[in-house]
C-alpha cells in the first residue's frame, strides 16, 4: 500500500492531468489538505515536494503551491530545415556578459573557485619537474595512451565498455561533434536537433554550411522521438545531434525506454546518432543512465564526451568514439591539427589516476545542489507569478520561462545596463522561439552579487509585466 503523501501526491496528479486544476491555478493550500485528508502538515509537505520535484507545481514563497504548465516545454510544429546565421548574435551575447563588471549568469562555464586548482596545480608542477622532455615532443596518434585508457574506465559510469583504441582525443567535446558530423555529413545536408538547443551547436553546423532541422523537446524527456519519426518522412536527415543525460538549457533527461527506441531507430534507418554527453558525471541522485552509446550494437552512435564542463572550459580537452565512423573520423582529426597539447593530456591523465576527479565531482555536485536551491527560491521569491523554472537533476542549467508577452531580449538590453548578464531564449533556436525564456548558470560560487542579479532581474520582468497589463 502506497505511503499517505504518495496517495496525497498520486490524488492531485490525477486531478492536476484532468484538468481539475488548470495550469496557473493554485492548489488547496497546505493547511487545508491537512485537514481535507487527516494528515500532519509534514505529510503533506512531502507530497508536494514530490510533485514540485516531477515538475507538476511550483512553490511561491508566502503564497502557496500553482499548477505549472512547465512539465512540458512549448512543443513546437516541425519547420522546414534552414540554413543558419546564429553566429554573430551569439557572439553580441557572449561579449556582453564577459564584460568587466557584468555579474555574468550566462555563459555555462564553472567558476573558478569551484575547480581543484591546489590539486592541479601540484599535479602540472610534477609534471614540469620530472617530465619537461616529454612534455615538449611531438605527438602523432589517437592521443595520448594514458588518457585514452581513463577516458575508456570512465566511460564505464555510462555503461559502455570501449577499449582505448576506440578513443580519439579531441579539442573539447563541440571539436568532437564537428568532427563527427565532418565525417557523417556534408554542406547542405540536413542534421535534425532537440529544440531548444544549445546555441554552440548551431553555431557548429552554421560553420559546416548544414541545415539545421529543429525537433520538439520535452522538458522532462527530452527529443520527441514521434516528432523525430514524422520529421524522416519528411525530408532526408543525415545525422541527429542530441544530449540524452541534462540536456542544454532544458536539463531533460531521456527516459530508457526511448533512449532504446532511439538507437533501434537508428539502426533501422542507418542513421548516424551523435550523443553528446557532457553532463550525465553530473547526475544529483544514484547511477548515470545507461548511454545511447552503450545501446548500440550496429555501430551507428558516436560518443562525444569532455572534462571542460567537470573541470574547467580552459583546458578543451574531450574525446569521441566513433563506432563504425572512426576511422573517418580519425583520418579528419590528422588534417586539422595532429593532437591536443600533450602537457594538457598528461595533467588530465595525472589527476584521473590520482582519483583526485572524483573527489572534486563529489564537492561539486553538492554545491550545484545547494546553488539550485537558493537559485530557485530567489527567483521564486523576487519574480512576478507565471515564472516558472526546470526542475534540475543534475548538470548547471536553470532554463526560466517568463510570464506571457515577456521579450527576453528587451529583459537583456535593460538587464546590461544594471550589469547583469543571462543567455535570452531567442538563441536556442533558428526560428524565433523562447523569446520568454532565459537561461542561467548554477556553477557559480552563490554571494550577494549574485542574489542581486537575480533580485535585479526579477524587478525588471515584474516591471514588464505591470507595463503590459496597463497597456
Amino acid at each position: 500500500m502506497k505511503s499517505k503523501y504518495r496517495q496525497i501526491a498520486s490524488s492531485l496528479t490525477r486531478q492536476i492531468l484532468a484538468g481539475n486544476f488548470q495550469p496557473g491555478e493554485k492548489i488547496p493550500s497546505v493547511r487545508v489538505s491537512c485537514e481535507l485528508h487527516g494528515v500532519s502538515m509534514t505529510t503533506v509537505q512531502a507530497a508536494y515536494l514530490l510533485l514540485e520535484g516531477e515538475g507538476l507545481i511550483f512553490g511561491r514563497a508566502g503564497a502557496g503551491y500553482y499548477v505549472s504548465d512547465f512539465s512540458q516545454i512549448d512543443l513546437h510544429e516541425l519547420t522546414e530545415p534552414v540554413g543558419l546565421s546564429v553566429h554573430n548574435r551569439v557572439l553580441e551575447v557572449l561579449s556582453q556578459c564577459h564584460k568587466v563588471g557584468v555579474c555574468n549568469l550566462g555563459t555555462a562555464v564553472i567558476d573558478p573557485k569551484l575547480l581543484p586548482i591546489n590539486q592541479l596545480r601540484s599535479v602540472l608542477n610534477k609534471l614540469c619537474r620530472y617530465h619537461m622532455e616529454e612534455l615538449v615532443s611531438a605527438e602523432f596518434s589517437s592521443g595520448f595512451q594514458p588518457l585514452r585508457r581513463q577516458f575508456a574506465k570512465k566511460m564505464l559510469n555510462a555503461s559502455i565498455h570501449a577499449h582505448p583504441d576506440e578513443i580519439l582525443i579531441t579539442g573539447g567535446c563541440q571539436d568532437a561533434i564537428s568532427l563527427a558530423l565532418s565525417a557523417v555529413a556534408k554542406p547542405g545536408d540536413i542534421i535534425a536537433v532537440e529544440s531548444p538547443c544549445f546555441p554552440g551547436l548551431l553555431q557548429i553546423i552554421e560553420s559546416l554550411d548544414m541545415k539545421a532541422l529543429e525537433i520538439p523537446t520535452s522538458l522532462r524527456s527530452g527529443m520527441d522521438i514521434n516528432a523525430l519519426k514524422e520529421a524522416l518522412t519528411q525530408w532526408t536527415v543525415s545525422a541527429v545531434v542530441l544530449v540524452p543525460s541534462f540536456s542544454n538549457p532544458t536539463g531533460s533527461l531521456m527516459p530508457i525506454a526511448t533512449r532504446r527506441a532511439l538507437v533501434e531507430l537508428s539502426a533501422s534507418m542507418r542513421l548516424p546518432l551523435i550523443e553528446d554527453d557532457l553532463f550525465s558525471e553530473l547526475n544529483f541522485s544514484g547511477k548515470a543512465k545507461p548511454s545511447l552509446k552503450s545501446m548500440d550494437k550496429a555501430g551507428y552512435v558516436i560518443y562525444c564526451s569532455s572534462v571542460s564542463k567537470s573541470l574547467g572550459s580552459g583546458f578543451r580537452l574531450g574525446w569521441l568514439s566513433g563506432g563504425r565512423f572512426h576511422k573517418e573520423i580519425i583520418k579528419l582529426k590528422a588534417f586539422r591539427n595532429v593532437s591536443e597539447p600533450l602537457v594538457i593530456q598528461m595533467l588530465i591523465t595525472e589527476f584521473l589516476k590520482s582519483g583526485g576527479y572524483e573527489r572534486h565531482l563529489k564537492r561539486l555536485k553538492s554545491k550545484l545542489i545547494d546553488n539550485y536551491r537558493q537559485m530557485s527560491e530567489c527567483i521564486k521569491q523576487h519574480f512576478p507569478k507565471g515564472t516558472m523554472i526546470n526542475t534540475v537533476q543534475g548538470g548547471y542549467l536553470v532554463w526560466v520561462k517568463l510570464p506571457p508577452d515577456c521579450d527576453a531580449r528587451v529583459l537583456f538590453k535593460q538587464a546590461i545596463l544594471e550589469s547583469v548578464a543571462f543567455f535570452p531564449g531567442d538563441l536556442f533556436s533558428q526560428h524565433g522561439h523562447y523569446i520568454n525564456y532565459i537561461r542561467l548558470n548554477l556553477a557559480i560560487c552563490w554571494s550577494d552579487s549574485v542574489e542581486r542579479a537575480i533580485i535585479v532581474l526579477g524587478n525588471i520582468v515584474s516591471n514588464m509585466v505591470r507595463s503590459e497589463s496597463l497597456s
